[in-house]
């Protein structure tokens, strides 16, 4: 076409694409499917055990990983198919909070859960369903009892907690910004998860710090953060 320049791209190039794609594609289903049997398997055992502390924790960190996975991934059809998984975890995490009060790993798994359902829902309709004071009260008290669980984990729920909120409902950047601060201090950059880089890359940008924020997301871009790619395309 005239004014056109055709770019032939060579025919075995078009296949080792489409072969790798098709491997990650593969990949990412047998990932999802490994998770989905770990939460019905984990849900099992807390249903068949519901005084058993670690039946229920289990089963809700289980539930919160295929829930989350499939939002990650943006699997077809995730809402439908996970929105009930994460209600059940955030059952089995408030479980075992109220059986074990001292113990992390049920409020910390609860918090998680109950944040990713807000990411279902959307964040209007979880604060209606009064979970605003659950989640805060289940990361609070995880971040007390041990910071440095999951690798530094309550540092970051906390902060997106702080992050997330609208700012009727009380958003707090300082609290979020110092957190995060927190998990890199003491994680290093070099073990950081992909959704920290994203979680503080677009604090900076609500904070008006653009060219930090761009490393941040470019980082956890490179790293298969599709919401990070997405901003990071939005700022350039």
């Amino acid at each position: 076409m005239e004014g056109h320049q055709v770019i032939r791209i060579p025919v075995i190039a078009v296949l080792v694409y489409l072969i790798l794609s098709f491997g990650t594609i593969k990949a990412s289903a047998e990932c999802l499917s490994g998770l989905k049997a770990s939460a019905e398997a984990y849900s099992m055992k807390a249903a068949a055990s519901p005084e058993d502390y670690a039946a229920n924790w289990r089963a809700a960190k289980a539930c919160h990983d295929y829930a989350f996975e499939l939002e990650s991934q943006e699997a077809e059809a995730w809402k439908d198919l996970g929105k009930d998984v994460v209600k059940q975890g955030m059952k089995y995490g408030e479980a075992a909070a109220g059986i074990r009060p001292n113990g992390i790993e049920g409020w910390y798994f609860f918090g998680l859960n109950i944040g990713t359902y807000s990411d279902y829902v959307s964040i209007p309709v979880a604060l209606k369903e009064g979970l605003k004071d659950k989640a805060q009260g289940a990361l609070e008290k995880a971040y007390g009892i041990d910071r440095t669980y999951d690798n530094f984990g309550p540092c970051l729920a906390l902060g997106r907690y702080w992050q997330s909120l609208p700012a009727i409902a009380g958003r707090n950047t300082k609290k979020a910004e110092k957190l995060f601060d927190e998990y890199f201090a003491n994680i290093g950059s070099g073990k950081a998860d992909r959704i920290a880089y994203y979680f503080r890359g677009s604090l900076y940008i609500e904070l008006g710090r653009t060219t930090i924020a761009k490393a941040d997301l470019q980082k956890a871009a490179a790293m298969g953060q599709k919401d990070a790619a997405r901003l990071l395309a939005e700022i350039q």
